[in-house]
């Protein structure tokens, strides 16, 4: 009998959609997880009969209700990419592919034996390590809090249609736990594989956000309408140095169900939803105004900028909020202490407004050699520019997301955004 206590080898990988096909290269293991939970329960109806003193038969109606959670400490946006959220806020919202259809995918919770150190081969995970395989996984709910202080958090949570259990013993891959979703059946067609490519710099801070927040690294751009009642920030000018700030939503969904199947064939997002966001400040100085502006301005909206700040004073996370209602406001006061100024706010979200996410450039293919022509692709902010570096002494020898090698060599890439920039790996090229 060994321990379960969890130091260091529990990874969660997940898949890209739609989530019935092969899962080997696709397949990509979350950042700085913290921990997950899963349950969950069976849709039984039990029949009864006249003149019986007990029950007599049972029947599934449809497929269990299986959920999924799990938290992660915030690293540079790649973790909000996989789970299928946009973060190229200047192009479109976060919730920009809820509405599209077979957004599925598949998670992979890989537990080790604590027997051995982290895998360094594929081989090394056969026979050492169970893996726990959730299928057509949708995303449900998503929270983000900051504070001064403390490392940046996420929780968030899915909904599955099938788990599975098993000894990852096959170097040829397992099947997946994803349902076929046309005629509702678990088939054995398509494979996944545990690579070492997958969980690679899975603990990484990518030098994007620091361990824990600092003050002054969480600023608000103040809105120029934000002149009712309350207080004034501290900060400079109209940006605003924050304390705390979080931002969550819920998913309502609604199963589709085709005429006999136990399976839904998809799981609609019921949009618009209603998003939350809640901030708090030091206070510094009143400000004059009165409650009766914002009791009586139905209309009164307002469009918030938050800034998170990495250890170079660079932008590393950048959250808009826009059409944002207050709800609640609150000021306290100690001796000894500082006076506090908290904001409770709400806002309309779909796949067209409400909240955008913006990153600084995640590598999404990384160039590949021997060949003399390579490429990389990179997601965040928009607009994104690339430019290539000699390994042997960091030059620059060309601009653009192709390049094409004169020279053999050691080459990598590097893109820009307005937020920061994002560094492929180094290749080898032959010519």
């Amino acid at each position: 009998m060994r321990n379960r206590i969890t130091y260091g080898q529990s990874y969660i990988l997940c898949s890209q959609p739609p989530s019935y096909q092969d899962n080997i290269y696709n397949v990509s293991g979350l950042k700085r997880t913290q921990g997950c939970n899963i349950d969950f329960s069976f849709n039984r109806e039990r029949f009864k009969q006249v003149g019986s003193e007990d029950f007599v038969g049972d029947v599934h109606l449809r497929n269990p209700n299986i959920n999924f959670s799990f938290d992660y400490l915030y690293s540079n946006g790649t973790n909000e990419a996989l789970i299928g959220l946009n973060v190229d806020g200047y192009s479109g919202h976060a919730a920009k592919y809820l509405k599209k259809q077979n957004q599925d995918r598949n998670f992979y919770i890989v537990q080790g034996s604590g027997e051995n150190d982290s895998p360094l081969e594929e081989t090394t995970f056969l026979d050492d390590y169970t893996v726990m395989g959730l299928g057509n996984c949708y995303l449900n709910s998503y929270s983000l809090s900051a504070q001064i202080g403390e490392p940046v958090s996420v929780s968030t949570s899915f909904s599955a249609y099938n788990a599975q259990i098993d000894t990852y013993n096959d170097s040829n891959g397992k099947y997946i736990p994803a349902i076929d979703t046309t005629d509702g059946l678990l088939k054995s067609e398509h494979k996944y594989k545990i690579l070492t490519g997958n969980i690679s710099d899975t603990t990484s801070l990518d030098e994007y956000i620091p361990a824990a927040l600092s003050p002054q690294e969480i600023q608000l751009q103040l809105p120029s309408n934000m002149n009712v009642a309350g207080l004034q920030f501290t900060g400079d000018g109209d940006m605003a140095h924050l304390q705390s700030v979080g931002v969550s939503f819920d998913i309502e969904r609604h199963d589709l169900y085709g005429f006999g199947s136990m399976y839904p064939y998809g799981r609609r997002a019921k949009l618009p939803i209603l998003g939350r966001l809640n901030f708090s400040a030091i206070a510094s100085e009143f400000t004059t105004g009165t409650l009766h502006t914002i009791i009586n301005s139905g209309e009164l909206e307002f469009d918030f900028v938050f800034n998170f700040l990495d250890c170079s004073g660079a932008t590393g996370l950048q959250l808009t909020v826009e059409k944002a209602k207050i709800d609640s406001e609150g000021f306290s006061e100690v001796i000894g202490s500082n006076a506090a100024y908290e904001v409770a706010c709400s806002f309309p979200m779909s796949n067209t407004t409400g909240l955008r996410l913006s990153t600084p450039p995640l590598i999404l293919n990384h160039p590949s050699g021997p060949q003399a022509n390579v490429t990389t692709t990179a997601t965040g902010m928009t607009p994104i520019t690339y430019k290539w570096y000699d390994a042997s002494d960091d030059t620059q020898v060309a601009v653009g997301a192709s390049f094409s090698a004169g020279a053999q060599g050691d080459y990598y890439c590097v893109a820009y955004n307005d937020l920061g920039s994002g560094v492929s790996r180094t290749t080898h090229i032959d010519v």
